[in-house]
């Protein structure tokens, strides 16, 4: 059998980033040794970080999809800690609340809070 085991994000310091999505999603920081951290949230799979290796790009245009069941308040609190506004909370025309911020310490990668409407 297959699946995913992990998800990895290549960013310039996996510490900062591995703080940001703790003190944002109050994630819990597993493992940090500077060039690699791995972060998760409760239920889910292991966020991996690590450091480009020479000549690597940093990850680029990915987006992180919460599950939450209080969007308004995920979002709001993922702000008061520092988290940029990309999109407000909304109600998509398929389906799902959706609020999405980005964090400093990963370029490039928005953080999506969802759920299902009704």
């Amino acid at each position: 059998m297959t699946g995913i085991r992990a998800l990895t994000l290549v960013l310039e310091d996996p510490s900062v980033a591995a703080a940001e999505f703790h003190d944002v999603l109050g994630w819990t920081v597993e493992a940090d040794y500077g060039s690699f951290a791995s972060v998760t949230s409760p239920d889910s799979i292991p966020l991996w970080i690590n450091a480009p290796a020479d000549g690597q790009a940093t990850t680029r245009g990915v987006v992180v999809h919460v599950t939450c069941d209080d969007v308004d308040a995920a979002f709001a609190h993922a702000v008061t800690a520092g988290a940029r506004v990309v999109r407000e909370p909304t109600d998509m025309d398929f389906g799902e609340r959706s609020a999405c911020v980005a964090i400093a310490a990963a370029a490039g990668v928005t953080i999506d809070f969802s759920r299902p409407l009704g």
